[in-house]
């Protein structure tokens, strides 16, 4: 695994730990319908990202890519629900299990000349969805700062760390 596949994982699970812990923080404030779209939004993204890359990396094994991105996405959509309601919480967790699911079964699909192009897709529409769930959880408690305000930050943001991840390299180590 490359630098690059380190630096995905741990942007992911800090990433979710960020949104869990607002979640948590403003759980009085948020309804339960946006809760249930946190969990659900968040649920699926961590499991078709995770899906994609265990797909890829266990492609010998499909059974335990499968069953390991389908826990990633459930863990996190669990806990995304969990201090809203248990219908928000069921629906994160079945949206992770369909996340991971279907990302494994991505992953496993895709060619081998492409599987750095489909994880660096994966990997920014995780990143463009976690933008938007800030905001709607910023717009939900009526939050008045908000650092997502200009979409100019944001797409400067986006190119930064695509360039990024180009100078890092390949994400998979032929």
């Amino acid at each position: 695994m490359g630098a690059t596949l380190y630096l995905m994982f741990i942007s992911i699970v800090l990433l979710s730990i960020f949104i869990i812990y607002k979640t948590i923080y403003y759980r009085n404030k948020i309804t339960s319908m946006t809760g249930m779209m946190i969990a659900m939004t968040l649920g699926m993204s961590v499991g078709l990202t995770v899906g994609v890359i265990l797909g890829i990396l266990i492609s010998d094994n499909f059974f335990i890519a499968t069953v390991f991105g389908m826990l990633a996405g459930m863990f996190v959509g669990f806990l995304a629900g969990l201090p809203i309601s248990l219908v928000a919480t069921l629906d994160g967790l079945l949206s992770g299990l369909m996340g991971g699911m279907i990302g494994a079964m991505l992953g496993e699909m895709i060619t081998a000349e492409y599987q750095d192009a489909i994880v660096k897709i994966m990997f920014f529409l995780f990143l463009g969805t976690l933008l938007i769930l800030v905001k709607m959880i910023n717009q939900e408690v009526n939050k008045a700062v908000n650092f997502y305000r200009s979409l100019y930050i944001t797409v400067v943001l986006f190119g930064m760390l695509f360039v990024i991840f180009e100078q890092l390299g390949s994400i998979f180590i032929q």
